[in-house]
């Protein structure tokens, strides 16, 4: 994420695109599938009703674990291969953390 030719770190805040088109195709083929079981429903059909419900909340969990994945790189920075420094040593800061001489 650095810059070639020094100056500041570009961070991107995109969705990574693989996962932007999954995201697009879990939304698309479960509201398809959601309007399908509704259009073919009868009125008073409960085993129809809780078919169209259950794709529903499938659809929106999918969807929603697929943004989380998506995202996750905003959350958890920490987390990131790129984001460590490596030779970093730790100090302790505090009143034990004095040398003894």
């Amino acid at each position: 994420m650095l810059p070639q030719h020094g100056g500041v770190p570009n961070f991107s805040l995109r969705i990574p695109g693989p996962i932007l088109a999954l995201l697009i195709l879990v939304l698309i083929s479960g509201s398809m599938l959601t309007l399908s079981f509704y259009l073919n429903a009868d009125f008073g059909d409960l085993a129809a009703q809780s078919r169209i419900r259950l794709s529903l909340i499938v659809t929106l969990l999918l969807a929603l674990f697929v943004l989380l994945a998506g995202t996750s790189h905003w959350w958890y920075p920490h987390l990131r291969q790129g984001s460590h420094k490596h030779g970093h040593k730790h100090h302790r800061h505090g009143p034990h953390s004095e040398r003894r001489r």
